[in-house]
């Protein structure tokens, strides 16, 4: 009887850890499976390849959803694809995180590659009424993966924590070791980027000629910013219409005359 017990254990426990070998044998080859194809779309249109995979792992399921296994679409990319689509019902949130169910036509691929190629097509180039929708995930604009993770929460997914569940694949299955270089970039870029997130909700022009500061001390080619105002004999006048400036005709300010 003993026998029969400690057999049954250990058939038990084999499958208990075949199942697990299993389920990492599925999501190992899945990584390596679009390794390649990943990083060479990524790189070529300056996105993260770890944000990518990232987002095929979330969307997909490690290949085993029905969308991408019937429409080869990876990345949950509404619509038709040279007028190919498929049917399907889909989770969404409300803008206060209610949950619904509801159906949508996806886009259905020929390949992998060709599902991959056309999510960093939508990344690169936004949508019809604005070509920078998704530019808080491009390489010369996120300083990290993880910035560009979360700028996908506001733009891609109605989900809000869509962000969150990408930067936790990222560092489960430790996919930024796929973004190599890509992640350090180009110091004028690196420089431009980090001046605009320091400058976040600024005024726009305020950040450009910040950022134009910033690019001359690097190209040691010295530049004055010309003031949008001029002095007269009453204080400030402004010359620039198009913008808010700040009047200083309150101040005692003295004309300064070249001779």
């Amino acid at each position: 009887m003993m026998k029969a017990i400690v057999a049954a254990l250990a058939i038990t426990g084999f499958c208990f850890v075949n199942a697990n070998g299993s389920s990492a044998s599925v999501e190992t080859d899945f990584i390596n499976q679009l390794k390649v194809p990943v990083v060479k779309v990524s790189r070529e249109n300056h996105l993260y390849p770890s944000v990518m995979m990232a987002q095929a792992i979330v969307e997909s399921d490690f290949g085993r959803s029905e969308l991408s296994l019937d429409a080869n679409n990876y990345f949950g990319v509404k619509g038709a694809y040279n007028g190919q689509s498929v049917t399907m019902s889909t989770g969404e949130y409300t803008s206060k995180g209610k949950h619904y169910m509801t159906a949508a036509a996806f886009k259905k691929y020929p390949t992998i590659e060709a599902s991959i190629k056309d999510n960093a097509y939508l990344l690169r180039h936004g949508t019809l009424t604005d070509p920078d929708y998704y530019a808080g995930t491009w390489t010369t604009n996120a300083l990290t993966s993880s910035d560009a993770a979360m700028a996908l929460s506001l733009t891609y997914a109605t989900d809000m924590n869509y962000g969150n569940k990408l930067n936790a694949i990222i560092t489960k299955y430790d996919l930024n070791k796929l973004d190599g270089s890509t992640s350090t970039g180009d110091i004028g870029s690196k420089i431009d980027a980090s001046l605009n997130k320091q400058l976040a909700g600024n005024n726009k022009n305020d950040a450009a000629i910040r950022a134009e500061n910033a690019q001359s001390k690097i190209n040691s080619i010295p530049k004055r910013i010309i003031p949008n105002f001029v002095f007269n004999d009453n204080g400030a006048t402004k010359i620039n219409q198009g913008a808010s400036v700040i009047q200083f005709n309150s101040l005692p300010l003295e004309r300064v005359v070249r001779k």
